[in-house]
């Protein structure tokens, strides 16, 4: 039976494979549509519709992602799990704050789309890249928890950083970017400390 990180791990190798293609059909000024970029990346064209339900929302994400680092390069050599977290959390944090205006507009668009499709999206409206991240930054102690505790510290530590956490400080709390990321890394290590004891 497969895991829900093998699972996971599938659905994220898929989604970068359509947006590959779509950068690359952008890349040659050809036309960019959820079905030609599923031709490129050799994917059927129901599966693509099942990530992408629009050819802007297609477009909108290749171009985000085009800046996105993967996540062994976030972690780099770091052996120590909760600096192998911290740089996951540093790199959200600032991904997010270099690429505001971005950010804030692929999170609008989500939201609309789950307005206008009453609450019942036909495609997966975000592309969770905070999960595999996280995933190899617990990788150390996948061996000490079991599977149901590494996949709830793998959703929970995703929960804290990105743009909504970002918003909730900025926007709703009203601090500075020092205590903003002062706070939401507080946070991260008491979800660590709990999760690890």
């Amino acid at each position: 039976m497969e895991t829900s990180s093998g699972r996971r791990n599938q659905k994220y190798r898929t989604r970068r494979a359509l947006l590959a293609a779509a950068r690359q059909l952008l890349e040659r000024k050809e036309l960019t549509t959820v079905a030609t970029a599923a031709a490129e990346a050799m994917i059927s064209k129901a599966t693509a519709y099942r990530y992408f339900s629009t050819s802007e929302a297609l477009i909108r994400e290749a171009l985000l992602d085009a800046v996105w680092r993967s996540p062994e390069s976030v972690i780099g050599d770091a052996a120590d799990v909760r600096e192998r977290v911290r740089r996951v959390h540093i790199y959200l944090f600032e991904h997010t704050r270099q690429n505001e205006m971005a950010h804030r507009l692929f999170l609008s668009k989500a939201l609309d789309t789950w307005v206008s499709e009453g609450g019942k999206p036909t495609a997966q409206l975000r592309g969770a890249r905070r999960l595999p991240m996280f995933e190899l930054a617990l990788e150390p102690v996948r061996h000490i928890l079991t599977h149901e505790k590494f996949e709830a510290l793998i959703v929970a530590l995703s929960s804290t950083s990105g743009i909504e956490t970002f918003i909730a400080l900025k926007d709703v709390c009203g601090v500075d970017d020092q205590t903003a990321d002062r706070i939401s890394w507080s946070t991260i290590e008491a979800i660590l400390d709990k999760a690890l004891a």
